[in-house]
């Protein structure tokens, strides 16, 4: 009977994982995350099959501490936190969970968005405060024009949310849709294009090298006065920096940002991976970033729904039956 190791696991996962897993393996969990900053000595060098959350870190220094690693199942669509090529190199298989979130974190984009320009908390917060009226002056979608970076699974729920707004939409992907060009009337243009013409930004994409700080000062310049900027994807695709300049002298109106640029430091769960002069100052603008008036930030939460949460579960399951299997594995990661 195999052992799959579970780290960063919460209650629910493992309730899940012991009711479809119980009678045909052998089961551990482990609350605690995987990565170099951490205590290692609890890791089992012998496990076969592991499976992470993003809150993990599996580094080249952490993958070497299995010596009979085959198989990581990460719990996500993202896999920015795995040593792709040391896995490659060391023939450790990687699937993650696509799809899960697809609807759900394209929603929340839209809700964190509408919050941010109606003032929905502000209002609120002020009406708890005895303020019957006050200033939530606004704007609103209609005939807007919405940049979406990266029209993959989740980038083309927004295209289909946006057209629901009676938005004109702009796409950027180094991969055009064809079929969102066809049935929504969508135009691709170059990113500069659509910095320029955009009223709203909002992030899609994966975060790879190409990807990194795919919003920096230069994107930023070409932007109109007074854009909004949403990201719900990954923090390391805007400049941190550039983003807070540009939100304190008002070229940027506002941002509603799920995601930020070395979150992880914030947390507290690794003040120590991957520190440098650069992060340390990247995490104090962060600090900063969340107490401008312009600015929604929430904490990682858009995947999180029962829906997409039961998706995570049930396809994390898919994989480790697939291998298990000897069959294709659907969702491998290269």
């Amino acid at each position: 009977m195999k052992t799959i190791i579970f780290y960063d696991i919460k209650q629910y996962e493992r309730d899940f994982f012991e009711k479809e897993l119980y009678e045909k393996f052998n089961l551990e969990f482990k609350e605690k995350e995987l990565s170099s900053d951490c205590d290692l000595s609890y890791i089992e060098e012998n496990a076969e099959i592991i499976s992470i959350f993003t809150s993990s870190r599996l580094t080249k220094e952490v993958l070497e501490k299995f010596k009979n690693l085959k198989l990581v199942l990460t719990r996500s669509v993202g896999f920015s936190h795995i040593d792709i090529e040391y896995c490659n190199e060391n023939n450790i298989l990687v699937a993650n969970t696509p799809h899960y979130g697809d609807y759900t974190v394209a929603e929340f984009s839209f809700g964190i968005l509408l919050n941010l320009i109606r003032r929905i908390c502000y209002g609120q917060s002020e009406l708890r405060m005895g303020d019957m009226y006050p200033e939530t002056f606004g704007m609103e979608l209609y005939d807007k024009t919405i940049g979406i970076i990266g029209t993959g699974s989740i980038g083309s729920k927004a295209v289909k949310i946006a057209k629901g707004f009676s938005m004109n939409v702009i796409c950027y992907d180094v991969n055009k849709n064809s079929e969102l060009e066809k049935e929504f009337n969508v135009k691709y243009s170059d990113l500069e294009t659509l910095c320029k013409l955009s009223d709203i930004i909002t992030l899609h994409a994966p975060l790879n090298t190409a990807s990194y700080h795919i919003i920096d000062r230069e994107k930023i310049s070409l932007m109109k006065e007074d854009v909004i900027i949403v990201n719900t994807a990954r923090g390391e695709l805007i400049d941190t920096e550039a983003l807070y300049e540009a939100l304190l002298d008002g070229k940027i109106k506002g941002a509603a940002l799920d995601v930020l640029e070395f979150e992880e430091i914030i947390s507290n769960k690794r003040p120590g991976d991957n520190i440098n002069l650069r992060n340390l100052r990247v995490s104090l603008i962060n600090n900063k970033l969340l107490n401008l008036d312009n600015v929604i930030a929430t904490p990682h939460i858009a995947y999180d729904t029962k829906e997409a949460v039961n998706r995570i579960l049930n396809t994390t399951v898919d994989n480790l039956y697939q291998y298990v299997n000897n069959e294709i594995l659907i969702n491998i990661v290269k």
